[in-house]
């Protein structure tokens, strides 16, 4: 801020030097410097002049009483004339001057009227300056929010990750748990079905106990295959069935 108000303060001076009314007050300047030294110089030439003219009307003054023709007259005019044309002149230069001082005054007015706008536009350029300067303070201290909300979200996501990775984990382990389980109970099951099968089978059967397992005392060769005995038990029922028939027979003729 220091660095810009010294460069606006070398433009506004740069300004005030190639401004119109500055160089028109420093042309007028250098013309009223110039008549104020033409009016010294018609000034002391109307004394000078004053001195003369009362000298050649004293000694105009004193010819005059005698018959001879004045010496002096025609000088006394002639310094009159001169008198009264510096004395014009420096009416006029007078005239001038106050006229150049108008103008000199109107232009200062102008100028100075021109520098407290620049004064009030620098002032505005500062108070601008110093806002911007509080928007970056600003947006700097967003900026550092949202980066920390930025590195917090990332955070969360490498947690979150994590966490799924382990929940994963321990899905899949506790799925592989039940598998294991799940293959250890099918042969279980399966062989306690096999058991219960025997033991129906086995029904009435003395030398094989409950689950299939035949007792050690039984001897294998005088007992008939499974089969065997499930063809004989048919047969009997076939032939107990046909015997009941003619029974029927006869009891319905009677």
């Amino acid at each position: 801020m220091e660095n810009y108000q010294a460069r606006y303060a070398g433009r506004l001076r740069l300004d005030r030097r190639v401004m119109p009314e500055s160089k028109a007050i420093r042309l007028l300047e250098g013309r009223l410097a110039e008549q104020e030294v033409e009016l010294t110089r018609l000034r002391a030439e109307v004394r000078a002049l004053r001195g003369e003219l009362l000298r050649a009307q004293a000694s105009r003054d004193a010819g005059a009483s005698s018959s001879a023709q004045p010496v002096g007259g025609d000088l006394a005019v002639h310094l009159q004339g001169a008198l009264d044309r510096a004395e014009a002149r420096v009416q006029e230069l007078e005239e001038q001057a106050r006229e150049i001082g108008a103008q000199m005054e109107s232009l200062r007015l102008e100028l100075e009227a021109k520098i407290s706008g620049l004064e009030a536009e620098r002032r505005t350029m500062v108070t601008a300056m110093e806002e911007l300067r509080d928007d970056r303070a600003t947006m700097r201290g967003r900026l550092l929010e949202a980066r920390e909300r930025e590195r917090e979200a990332e955070t969360a996501r490498a947690r979150i990750a994590a966490d799924y990775e382990i929940l994963k984990d321990r899905v899949l382990k506790k799925r592989r748990e039940q598998q294991r389980q799940a293959q250890q109970a099918t042969p279980a099951r399966t062989g306690s079905a096999f058991a219960s099968l025997d033991d129906i089978v086995s029904l009435g059967d003395p030398s094989v106990v409950r689950g299939g397992v035949q007792r050690l005392e039984a001897s294998t060769a005088s007992r008939p295959p499974l089969l065997d005995r499930r063809r004989e038990r048919e047969e009997e029922e076939v032939s107990s069935s046909r015997m009941q028939r003619p029974k029927e027979r006869k009891q319905r003729d009677e």
